[in-house]
């Protein structure tokens, strides 16, 4: 079987014709990245290191990334700062204890680039618990939901 040439010849051009196809196809029907249109809303992926006590949230889409992280805990109230890859013009978060809603919490800018925002949201009631994070750029909404897992680094 493996005297014939042409057998050999085929077992090593078959898999280079198959990746070339795969490349091919991505190329010419793969979905190309646009920019965000103004108006329009975008959903953040959360990263891995949200959904344990990493003591910080990294959410992304394409290249817009935010990340969020507590600086302080107080009875009752916990300190968060959300930093961005470019600069936001509003900033709100809103805490879901056990499916109840709380008023959303705008945050401020703490430098005049409008990279560092800062809010202080109640303390997380148990571990089903979410925040609620809606952010504006450049006139389009970026949202998402996440876990309070992150907020209890060493827990």
């Amino acid at each position: 079987m493996f005297t014939n040439k042409h057998v050999i010849v085929a077992m090593l051009v078959a898999p280079v014709l198959a990746i070339m196809a795969w490349i091919s196809v991505d190329y010419f029907i793969g979905e190309r990245p646009h920019a965000a249109e103004e108006g329009a809303a975008y959903s953040l992926i959360a990263k891995s290191n949200c959904r344990y006590d990493s003591g910080q949230c990294d959410l992304e889409n394409s290249d817009f990334r935010l990340s969020i992280r507590p600086t302080s805990v107080t009875s009752g109230s916990i300190q968060l700062e959300m930093t961005s890859a470019f600069p936001l013009q509003s900033a709100t978060l809103g805490l879901v204890n056990g499916g109840t809603a709380a008023l959303p919490s705008p945050m401020a800018a703490t430098s005049a680039e409008a990279l560092h925002w800062t809010t202080r949201i109640d303390y997380p009631q148990g571990d089903t618990s979410t925040i609620r994070v809606a952010v504006t750029a450049d006139g389009a909404t970026w949202y998402a939901e996440i876990p309070t897992v992150f907020l209890f680094p060493g827990e």
